[in-house]
């Protein structure tokens, strides 16, 4: 049986290919420090890998659980987290990191209280605040690339304020005025570049958990596998690609929404 400070993860309907791509995700985590292991008893589970076909099996535990589908497609809006098939370490990397985090969160606080009743119109009210309160912050030296997401990110509800370098932008979020609730960040910058800021700005306690999106011309499997060392969230590639974008938008807002008790206390 796990102990309280591991996290336990079972497979359900995945292929040995599969099985096998996530159990390496699974020692890499080992080796940086996240506490987790692959377990055969659903009770010794706090995570659960399943396929959608076989989701319906999991999906009354997804109060308690962390539930990751994976899917033959994109447009999947079923458990926590989602990913689709082909499957790539990197993508695999990336999802299992945020959702690891998840069932820790979980495991220790408890599930958030989904039978709670609050009265309808309050309910909607906060939704709304949430929504309009997110702000993000652009790094990126290209002034078209900022405006082409600023104008993106409006069209979401998403605020946002811009750096030009690593630098600048190390300097925002000491201002503890300056709240951004995600980050897109460049790779290639005059000064720093992306990996080094986003090295940095994870040893800031408050940009600890801040989902990042990378921003990169290139992406190649070394040049993931690096910034998902750095403690980046996701890649784009650039030029950003509008429906891919939006699809990344609404996988980190869920999560924000969901998952950042710190800006639930500030809207609630």
């Amino acid at each position: 049986m796990n102990n309280n400070n591991t996290i336990g993860i079972h497979f359900i309907g995945l292929d040995a290919k599969e099985t096998a791509l996530f159990d390496r995700v699974v020692s890499f985590n080992k080796t940086h420090g996240l506490e987790a292991e692959v377990v055969d008893d659903m009770a010794n589970a706090d995570l659960f890998v399943v396929t959608d076909d076989k989701y319906l099996t999991v999906e009354h535990l997804s109060s308690s659980k962390t539930l990751v589908v994976v899917a033959n497609n994109e447009n999947n809006d079923k458990g926590d987290f989602q990913v689709a098939r082909p499957l790539m370490i990197t993508k695999v990397m990336n999802l299992l990191k945020d959702a690891l985090e998840n069932a820790k969160d979980k495991k220790v606080n408890g599930p958030s209280d989904e039978n709670a009743t609050p009265n309808a119109a309050i309910t909607e009210t906060v939704v709304e605040e949430e929504v309009k309160a997110h702000h993000a912050l652009i790094i990126d030296d290209s002034a078209a690339i900022r405006k082409q997401l600023e104008l993106e990110l409006r069209d979401a509800g998403i605020s946002s304020d811009y750096a030009e370098s690593g630098e600048d932008a190390l300097e925002k979020i000491k201002d503890k005025d300056n709240h951004f609730d995600l980050i897109f960040l460049d790779i290639i910058m005059p000064g720093i570049d992306g990996y080094e800021t986003c090295k940095q700005m994870r040893a800031n306690p408050d940009f600890k958990k801040t989902p990042i999106i990378m921003l990169s011309g290139k992406t190649t499997p070394l040049d993931e596998v690096q910034g998902v060392i750095a403690g980046a969230t996701t890649y784009l590639t650039k030029p950003v690609k509008s429906d891919r974008l939006q699809v990344t938008l609404n996988r980190v807002t869920k999560w924000i929404d969901n998952f950042a008790p710190a800006k639930k206390t500030e809207t609630a």
